[in-house]
């Protein structure tokens, strides 16, 4: 229909792409990455916002395994017969639930629920920052058909950069055997199967990312005094605060690291993100009841306090309530007017929104 729409690589490469669509419920999305990874195979996983947001650390553990991870728009809406205002909803609200499920921001490529689009669509794609649409050969496993159906669909389309549209929900309970079966003819024919990031950069197309962020403004005092929180002071507590990190599962470590060490040497060296530098002396970490509750990373630029990297033992959204107040204490010692945050931004603005105080979600641009 248009180039911003692709539905094949380069059909002079070896390559060909596995992808699924949806998410699961009641099935492990395991079945499926368990096949890829014993193939020897890369799977791009095109998973609802909602899903993200219900199962976020699914959504880590499908990258942390070396997969790629894509918007399918949030609620799974037939999107052609949507008004444009829901479909660039759609599309922002992936975005933050998949920035927030991973702690890192979305790539410039999707796929329409239903292969449901108009020309109309691909267009606003592009109004809403050259996005693509990746489409390729449906294997009908949607419909619940057995594994060698699957596979009789789509093998005699299996060649040099062939896209497998196949299923990762309830109702294709095929999918996981026709999926080592087909990886397995790919092999036979000498195709590699990759991510869609390497069919697209097979065609020339290098893929984007488009991440967000929450800017606060700092209120002109606390509504309560700051609890628990002390600042990083000697190598002791780094180390027994990076011990205890790693059972947090949180994505700054299981996203990036394998092992407390490298983790130690991470939480050592100063952070350069964002064009800030990191102030090592505003690190500080909550300590509560002997053990350590929650840390904070933070620099300054302008009149803004930027939280670098921010992470708590629990998931529960007032954590936030006392890393913010810890931000605005800082602020306001610091004569700063803004705070500014990428991590769990949605819940930082409802936060913000309880506490009275005044915050925006922008494009970091």
């Amino acid at each position: 229909m248009s180039a911003k729409a692709v539905w094949k690589g380069d059909v002079n490469q070896a390559i060909c792409a596995f992808t699924f669509d949806d998410g699961p419920s009641q099935l492990p999305v395991e079945l499926w990455l368990d096949v890829l990874e014993e193939e020897g195979a890369v799977g791009t996983f095109f998973f609802t916002g909602e899903w993200m947001d219900r199962y976020p650390e699914k959504a880590r553990l499908i990258l942390s395994r070396g997969h790629v991870l894509a918007p399918h728009t949030y609620h799974h809406r037939r999107m052609a017969q949507v008004p444009k205002a829901v479909f660039l909803e759609q599309l922002k609200l992936t975005e933050l639930a998949y920035q927030d499920a991973t702690g890192l921001p979305s790539p410039n490529f999707m796929r329409f629920p239903y292969c449901s689009f108009r020309e109309e669509n691909l267009e606003w794609l592009t109004e809403w920052g050259d996005y693509l649409d990746i489409e390729g050969v449906d294997c009908g496993d949607w419909s619940g058909i057995s594994a060698e159906e699957i596979v009789a669909r789509v093998e005699p389309t299996l060649e040099n950069g062939t896209i497998v549209v196949m299923h990762s929900n309830d109702v294709a309970k095929g999918s996981p055997d026709a999926l080592r079966a087909l990886i397995r003819i790919a092999k036979q024919r000498g195709l590699e199967s990759v991510g869609v990031p390497e069919i697209l950069g097979s065609i020339g197309i290098e893929v984007n990312h488009r991440p967000w962020k929450i800017v606060v403004d700092v209120p002109a005092e606390l509504d309560h005094p700051l609890e628990n929180w002390i600042p990083l002071e000697n190598s002791k507590q780094l180390a027994d605060l990076a011990t205890q990190t790693t059972e947090w599962n949180i994505p700054q470590y299981t996203l990036h690291f394998t092992s407390e060490k490298e983790w130690l040497e991470h939480l050592e060296s100063p952070l350069e993100e964002v064009g800030v530098t990191e102030d090592r002396e505003l690190f500080t970490i909550r300590q509560f009841d002997g053990s350590y509750w929650g840390y904070v990373r933070a620099g300054v630029v302008d009149n803004t306090l930027v939280l670098l990297d921010y992470a708590a033992k629990e998931a529960q959204a007032d954590t936030l309530v006392y890393l913010l107040r810890w931000a605005a204490d800082t602020s306001i010692r610091l004569g700063l007017t803004k705070i500014e945050a990428r991590l769990n931004i949605r819940k930082m603005s409802e936060m913000c929104r309880q506490l009275g105080w005044q915050s925006e979600i922008v494009e970091d641009q």
